[in-house]
């Protein structure tokens, strides 16, 4: 059970260990604190674009270049009915 302590001015809770690595934290993690309707919510600071490049790398061994470029600029639903059933191309 955690509960909160002074640590300077300030109150701190100490988050147990098999809590942080069920969430993956690391040592000097900053952290985003959200109040929501259930209590507290904290998670990791999230940079834009984390995690593209790996998605990249793995994409890229599934599909050519040109199958790779299509779905980044149009994604993966870009048909709709009528392209589906009556357009010829």
């Amino acid at each position: 059970m955690a509960h909160l302590s002074h640590i300077g001015n300030s109150l701190g809770v100490r988050i147990p260990k098999a809590i942080i690595q069920q969430v993956g934290f690391k040592e000097d993690t900053n952290l985003v604190f959200k109040v929501t309707d259930a209590g507290l919510l904290i998670s990791p600071v999230r940079e834009p674009r984390e995690g593209w490049e790996e998605a990249f790398k793995s994409s890229s061994k599934k599909q050519s270049k040109k199958q790779q470029k299509e779905q980044m600029l149009m994604g993966d639903n870009i048909l709709n009915e009528f392209d589906k059933d009556e357009w010829t191309w």
